[in-house]
Parts: C-alpha cells; sequence; structure tokens
C-alpha cells in the first residue's frame, strides 16, 4: 500500500504543479482543479487497471516491466502534452489549444518545424533519445520500487487480470462521461481540448458573460429576422482577400521604404484602385477581427452565430465560397460564425500541402471552375504574411531572417528584430505576388467581369517595437493598423470613397453593401465609408486592454487605452504623434478623461469580470 501512495503521489506531482500554474500564471478560474482532479484520478485508476492486466500475461518479468514502464510514459507524455497544449494556448490565443488543432499540427509537423526554422531530423532524433531515456529510467524505477510484485503476492494472475478489467471498466466509463460533465465550462483543460465548444462563452482572449452572449443573439436574430433584401440592388462579384497579420505601415504601396508591393502599386499607378486608405482593427487577434470584419461589430457586440456580410448578400443570391490558408475550422470554430455558405475549404481540408502554404488557395479556386453568371462572395484567407506561414523559395529575400515564433538564441535584439522584419517583408512581397496571382486566375475564370475586389488584414503585428512580437498581446498601432484596399472591375461602381484614418475595421462590410446598393441591418454599428465623416468613438480591445479613438477633438485624433489588468491608462495624439511615443494622459482634462472612461465602461462587456471592476475603480489621474 505504501508503494502504491507514493506512485500515486507521483503521478498527482505533475497535475498539482500545472494547475498552480494553470490558475494563478495565465488566469485559468479555480474552478477547474477539482474536476481536473477527477480526470487524473480516473487516468491514475485505468493506469493501474492496464498495468494489473499487464502482470497477468505470460510473458517474462522483463517484458512485463518494459510494458508497464511504456504505460506510465505514455500517461505522462498524454499529461505533458495536454498541459503544453493548455498553457501555450492560453498564452499565445488566450484559450487552451484543441486536440483538433494540435492533430491537424502533429500530422504536418516536418512542415511546421522547418517553418520555425529547425531541423525536422534533428528535432526528431532528440525526442527518440528523450522517450529511450525517460522509459529507461521508469523500468529502472520499477525495478526497485514498483507496487504490482507487492500487490501479486497476494493474489492469483486472474484474480490479478479480474481486478485490471474492472478498473479499465471504470476509467472507460468516466471518460465516456467526460462530455456530459460539461467541465470545459469550467475550464478543466481536458474537456477545453477535447470539446471547445464548451468554452464558447471565451471568445480567443476576450471573456463574454454567458448572460451577455444571450442578449447579443437575440440582437442577431431579431436583424436577421426583420432584414429585407433590395430588389434595387447591384449583383456585381464581391472579392474579400484578407491577409493574416498585415499591418499597414509595412506596404510599400502606403510609402514603406521596401518595394514590398509592386503589384498592388501597379493596380493603383493605372487607376484600378478606388481606394487605398488604412482602418483601425477592432483587436490584435483572428477571431474577433474575423467577426468585426464579417459582421461590424466590436469586441463587444460579437455573438456567437451573428448576421454577416455573407449572409446579407446570401438573402440577395449570391452564391459564397470561402477559400482559406491555414486551419480556421480547429482555431475557435471560425467556419461558423459566418452563417451558410456554399462551400468550405480551409487548409485542414486538404492532405497535399502544408496547412499553411497559400499554394492551396489556388488549388481551390481552380477546382470551383469558370463563373457561372450567379453573383458570387469570394472570401480568400491569405497566410503569407503569418510567423507560421510557408515562405516560397522564389520569394526574394530582404536579408538575413528568422521566424520569430522559433528559436530566437545567439541574437542581439536589434539583429533579432531586423531578421523578424526581413522575414515579415517577405512575406509582404509574397502577399503581393499571390494577390496578383489569384486575381490573375479569378480573371481568366470571369470572376472579374464585373467585381468589386476588397484586400484587408484580420489584424496587425508587432516586429520588435517595444520588445514585443507577433500578435494577440497589445493595441499599439502596428498592432491594429490594417490596410483597406478597393479594386473595381468591369461595371462594378464602388462610388466615391474616403479614406482617412478615422475608419475602423467594423466599416468594410457597410462600405460593400453601400457599393451594391443594399440596406445594412440595423444591428451593425459600423458606417460606410462613401458617407461623410461622422465625428465619433473607434473601439478597440485585446484581452484586458480595451481603448477608444476620439474623432471629435479639433487639435487631432486622440487614442486613449486602459491595461485594465495593469491598472494604467495611456494616451496619445495620433495626428501629431503617429508613432505613440508621448503619453499624453497625464495632459488631458479631467472631464474628458472621466468621459472617455465612462465610454469605455458602455464597452467592457468582453472584458473579464475583475477587469471590469478594476476599470471602473481606477482614479482618471492614472
Amino acid at each position: 500500500m505504501g508503494r502504491y501512495a507514493a506512485a500515486t503521489a507521483l503521478l498527482l506531482l505533475l497535475p498539482l504543479v500545472f494547475l498552480v500554474a494553470y490558475v494563478s500564471l495565465v488566469g485559468a478560474p479555480a474552478a477547474a482543479i477539482a474536476p481536473h482532479l477527477v480526470v487524473v484520478a480516473t487516468l491514475a485508476i485505468g493506469l493501474g487497471g492496464a498495468r494489473l492486466v499487464v502482470s497477468a500475461l505470460p510473458i517474462s518479468s522483463d517484458m512485463r516491466r518494459f510494458l508497464s514502464a511504456c504505460l506510465i510514459c505514455g500517461a505522462l507524455a498524454l499529461l505533458v502534452c495536454l498541459y503544453a497544449l493548455s498553457l501555450a494556448g492560453v498564452v499565445f490565443w488566450g484559450r487552451v489549444g484543441t486536440y483538433n488543432m494540435a492533430r491537424t499540427y502533429v500530422a504536418q509537423a516536418p512542415d511546421l518545424l522547418r517553418t520555425l526554422g529547425f531541423s525536422p531530423a534533428l528535432v526528431f532524433c532528440m525526442l527518440a533519445m528523450l522517450v529511450v531515456a525517460v522509459v529507461s529510467a521508469v523500468y529502472f524505477y520499477l525495478l526497485r520500487y514498483d507496487w504490482i510484485p507487492v500487490a501479486r503476492s497476494f493474489r492469483t494472475k486472474g484474480l490479478a487480470a479480474a481486478c485490471g478489467l474492472s478498473l479499465l471498466s471504470l476509467c472507460i466509463f468516466g471518460t465516456q462521461r467526460l462530455e456530459a460533465q460539461q467541465w470545459g465550462r469550467e475550464g478543466e483543460p481536458l474537456s477545453l481540448s477535447l470539446f471547445p465548444w464548451q468554452g464558447e462563452r471565451d471568445a480567443q482572449s476576450h471573456r463574454v458573460n454567458v448572460f451577455h452572449v444571450k442578449h447579443l443573439q437575440s440582437l442577431d436574430e431579431r436583424a436577421r429576422a426583420a432584414y429585407r433584401p433590395s430588389s434595387a440592388a447591384k449583383r456585381s462579384n464581391v472579392i474579400l482577400i484578407v491577409g493574416d497579420a498585415l499591418r499597414s505601415d509595412h506596404l510599400s504601396l502606403y510609402g514603406y521604404a521596401r518595394k514590398n508591393t509592386p503589384n498592388l502599386r501597379a493596380f493603383r499607378d493605372k487607376g484600378a484602385m478606388p481606394l487605398a486608405t488604412t482602418v483601425l482593427a477592432a483587436c490584435n487577434e483572428s477571431a474577433c477581427g474575423l467577426q468585426a470584419l464579417a459582421s461590424s461589430r466590436t469586441v463587444d457586440q460579437q455573438s456567437p452565430a451573428p448576421l454577416t456580410l455573407h449572409e446579407v448578400l446570401k438573402k440577395h443570391g449570391y452564391r459564397s465560397h470561402l477559400v482559406f490558408s491555414g486551419d480556421h475550422a480547429n482555431f475557435y470554430g471560425l467556419d461558423r460564425i459566418y452563417g451558410p455558405v456554399d462551400s468550405y475549404f480551409d487548409g485542414a481540408s486538404q492532405k497535399a500541402r502544408y496547412v499553411n502554404d497559400d499554394r492551396l488557395v489556388l488549388d481551390r479556386l481552380a477546382a470551383l471552375g469558370p463563373w457561372d453568371g450567379v453573383p458570387t462572395l469570394l472570401h480568400v484567407h491569405l497566410m503569407s504574411t503569418h510567423a507560421l506561414g510557408r515562405r516560397f523559395d522564389e520569394t526574394p529575400s530582404f536579408g538575413p531572417e528568422a521566424n520569430y515564433n522559433g528559436n530566437r538564441r545567439g541574437a542581439s535584439d536589434d539583429e533579432l528584430r531586423q531578421m523578424a522584419v526581413n522575414q515579415y517583408d517577405r512575406g509582404v512581397l509574397q502577399f503581393d505576388a499571390m494577390t496578383d496571382r489569384l486575381l490573375a486566375q479569378l480573371e481568366a475564370g470571369g470572376y472579374l467581369k464585373d467585381a468589386i475586389v476588397v484586400i484587408t488584414g484580420d489584424h496587425g503585428e508587432s516586429l520588435g517595437e517595444r520588445g514585443r512580437y507577433s500578435h494577440a498581446h497589445s493595441v499599439w498601432e502596428e498592432a491594429l493598423r490594417v490596410p483597406f484596399i478597393v479594386l473595381a472591375y468591369g461595371k462594378a461602381d464602388p462610388g466615391a470613397l474616403q479614406g482617412g484614418p478615422a475608419l475602423s475595421q467594423i466599416d468594410i462590410a457597410p462600405t460593400v453593401l453601400h457599393m451594391l446598393g443594399m440596406p445594412q441591418p440595423s444591428n451593425w454599428q459600423g458606417r460606410p465609408v462613401q458617407k461623410p465623416i461622422e465625428r465619433r468613438y473607434i473601439h478597440f480591445q485585446q484581452a484586458a486592454q480595451i481603448g477608444l479613438v476620439d474623432t471629435r477633438q479639433p487639435d487631432g485624433l486622440y487614442k486613449h487605452w486602459v491595461d485594465a489588468r495593469a491598472g494604467r491608462a495611456y494616451t496619445f495624439n495620433l495626428t501629431k504623434d503617429p508613432q505613440e511615443r508621448n503619453d499624453i494622459t497625464a495632459e488631458v482634462p479631467m472631464a474628458l478623461r472621466i468621459e472617455w472612461r465612462d465610454e469605455l465602461l458602455r464597452h467592457a462587456g468582453a472584458l473579464a469580470r475583475e477587469h471590469r471592476d478594476t476599470l471602473r475603480a481606477m482614479h482618471v489621474n492614472h
């Protein structure tokens, strides 16, 4: 009994260490502790049962010990993978990584490792050595401290096998009950990994109260029921091209020094680009950025089943085809936010290429065949500018580069940033080339005889500014400012489009509907850029950082945001200080700061409760 207790304590040590990190370091709910310990106990029962069955097998004692070591190492590997997926998911995406997401990338591990700058052969070799070392260590541990021989000394092989099968049955029964327990709603990591829909109250890095979600969904249902298509609407095709992590200030189209958008500049130079401006993304990650783009709603107003541009066009007789590079179906269920579509395809839908290889988009578009005359929405997502997107050998380099999500040891901060910028700029150059190729392919297929093309990004990207890389962590301009480009083909008439810095990502869908003469749904928040600029607030949020741009002030655009986790406010005049170097919060009149704080509280529906309390209690002098 003492040996079994010691073995159980050792098995529980890893989950207890994880739970401390899960709750105290990454902010998971404490309610997840009890159900996860039940899950681990269920695993321990199954492991004990399997080992009793192995002890009854008619094989040598050394082989039984080896099989037991493999079973123990398998259970530990399962926990380590689950914990790594959970912690990495929360840190990088604001939510536990899912089993399906992990399976997609494990199946394409060599491509992923090469993208991150690692040698697959070296990594697999090191993993094999680690497995051999751990199995050997467990084997020799069992040689001295195993509880199975002690238990077997009082029982026959048949009784040991029967006890083992009984324990395995209990484990299987508990596992089958896991989904019904709904522990994912408490934050239990295995449940969230296997059944991600149980955590729908969390929208990537944002947390929405379940009752608020129901209210938002009711607003969408009312708007959906009340919407009436226009019989006078135009029927131009709509081509929506989204670059993942595409920040506008790294495009030569907007004056960036490196010539990385030659094809887009050519469109502008020949007068085929009625609009080339920028918008402020609603957030700094894909889930809320893509939904803001599709449903014209800020983060705090996004429901699980929004009324989207895709659905509105479908009500007007459009076909809709979604062709995405990357794995969207297993990443927060991003395939479900668009409503009913005629076809859906993403990187996880095929096996011929790496999941983040943009050439799979061209493959799919070719399979759709030529245009048949029915008005069509084609929504394309490209990963060339994402850190995990594949860069093609034929895409020229701007100098030494390194994936900033990969191994960065040995480089100084300046060297690292320059290599990251080089890699990103090469991705922009590739995005430009891919956009040109897919437009040429669509033109050959007849889709551009009468078409509006919109090119934008879902969010920005940090490239070493303020020591930050990648996305899903900040609300600085580089993290939020994305392009908004319009091309017009054939008979399509986008109207008089007005650019400028006082535009939001939620304005894109209303602008498209205005081009087509279609009414805007009643619960959309954006406004078409064809209409005169209004004095208003532009809202944005990333996790506990929530803010606004005040376009009403006569002396410039004021960007004000609060880090509700740290309890600190920031303010910048973007007109005079577009790089956000001079925090002028202390110079803003008290009455205006109070007004801004109250406005943020009205839009704090996607903040965690403790962060709303911090925002409410903050002294405006901070």
